[in-house]
């Protein structure tokens, strides 16, 4: 009995060192057929993609047209070319591991999957050569395009995505999509921004609000600068300290936007600043005051049209008090002095409207607001005459006896 136990103990060690042996010969031979495999693949696809690059290369060079060169930078040429490779490899893949169907089965998985993604490699590539064929950046159908061309890659990412997810669920496509149908609301909730920036991109480029390039300015957030990007979700806004700032893109549509790019394209810039002047300062001109005055070229006839106006209203309705004293003031003449300081002026636009007025007292004294247009929309230069017609005003205040108001911040307080 005991020699029986040793004789099948003895067939057994046997037979399973004959096993382990058979079975490390089988993965030893898959293993190499599979490195020789992807060997061949990648032989044939560098071979083939560097001959693909050298005679598209040549033709794109012959010709004049600009979409080839773009479509050559992308590399959608490329994209094309792997198509070759893993065409044979799909090919070769039964006649190589014809004895080994689970191997076959996973390779072929394997190849569909590339396949996949090669085709979306090739959408997006093509995408964006499309992009830049069709667009330039100062215009508004840029923002369109690119919402689009946005909106078209993520569709084809989850496609492609959910192509891949059946091929290896052993499900077709209609499935798989059947199947997300209970999470549509999740979809919309992650998607949601996607979706507002893209139908703000279509409506902003339909209705021409904003373009990138345009100085803009949107109170909401504090800021103002030139758009550089606007993107299916964000658009980004270089501020004139040169930050960068984000802000989503449906934002531009649903709060409130300054658009200044007209106010460039015109080259003009309106100054809209007021002098504080104390009231205890305005009195009325005397006599001696207002020859004085008419000594200025820009207020004489000013003075000669309201005193002749006086002497006749005061001959129509025989009134013997001086209405001198009471109906030219200091400050009207200031007043009048810089309007037509403004009119004469040869950096501010005449086309425009030119307003000198006085805006609602208040316990610090009577601002007086300058409204008008510079010639040029240029900050430097629109600083740099705002700053001297300031000056001048600020100094000319003086010669009317007038009294500029400075606030300390302990009387602001």
């Amino acid at each position: 009995m005991l020699l029986i136990f040793q004789i099948q103990e003895i067939c057994y060690e046997f037979t399973h060192n004959l096993d382990l042996k058979k079975w490390s010969s089988i993965s030893l031979i898959i293993i190499s057929k599979m490195l020789s495999f992807s060997i061949l693949i990648l032989v044939i696809g560098f071979l083939f993609n560097k001959s693909v690059r050298f005679v598209v290369r040549r033709i794109v060079n012959s010709t004049h047209f600009v979409w080839d060169n773009i479509l050559y930078e992308n590399r959608v040429f490329d994209s094309l070319a792997y198509f070759f490779p893993l065409s044979i490899g799909f090919i070769l893949i039964e006649p190589i591991f014809k004895q080994h169907y689970t191997i076959i089965v996973y390779l072929e998985k394997v190849f569909d999957i590339l396949f996949v993604l090669i085709v979306l490699q090739f959408m997006i590539r093509v995408i964006n050569s499309i992009m830049r064929i069709a667009t330039s950046e100062n215009n508004h159908q840029t923002i369109a395009v690119r919402s689009f061309s946005q909106l078209l890659k993520i569709i084809s990412i989850i496609f492609c995505f959910l192509v891949i997810v059946a091929i290896l669920t052993k499900n077709d496509i209609i499935t798989v999509l059947t199947s997300l149908g209970a999470i549509t609301a999740i979809v919309i909730l992650v998607f949601r921004d996607t979706i507002l920036g893209f139908v703000s991109g279509v409506q902003m480029a339909s209705t021409k609000m904003i373009k990138v390039g345009d100085w803009i300015g949107i109170p909401k957030y504090n800021i103002e600068g030139t758009v550089i990007e606007i993107n299916l979700t964000s658009a980004k806004i270089e501020n004139f300290d040169k930050t960068i700032t984000s802000v989503p893109t449906y934002d531009l549509i649903s709060t409130a936007v300054t658009n200044f790019e007209i106010m460039r394209q015109r080259n003009i810039r309106r100054i809209k600043r007021s002098i504080l002047f104390n009231i205890q300062s305005f009195h009325f001109c005397n006599s001696e005051k207002l020859k004085k005055f008419k000594n200025v070229d820009l207020i004489k006839n000013y003075i000669n049209r309201v005193q002749k106006e006086i002497d006749k209203e005061k001959k129509v309705k025989n009134i013997s008090v001086d209405l001198n004293d009471k109906r030219l003031t200091n400050i009207g003449l200031f007043q009048q002095y810089a309007l037509e300081y403004l009119h004469q002026h040869s950096k501010i636009s005449q086309s425009e409207t030119i307003m000198v007025r006085h805006l609602a007292p208040n316990h610090y004294g009577l601002p007086i607001e300058l409204y008008c247009f510079t010639k040029t929309s240029e900050s430097i230069k629109y600083e740099k005459i705002q700053a001297n017609l300031f000056d001048h005003l600020l100094t000319i205040a003086k010669e009317f006896n007038l009294e500029i108001t400075q606030v300390t911040k302990k009387e602001f307080h």
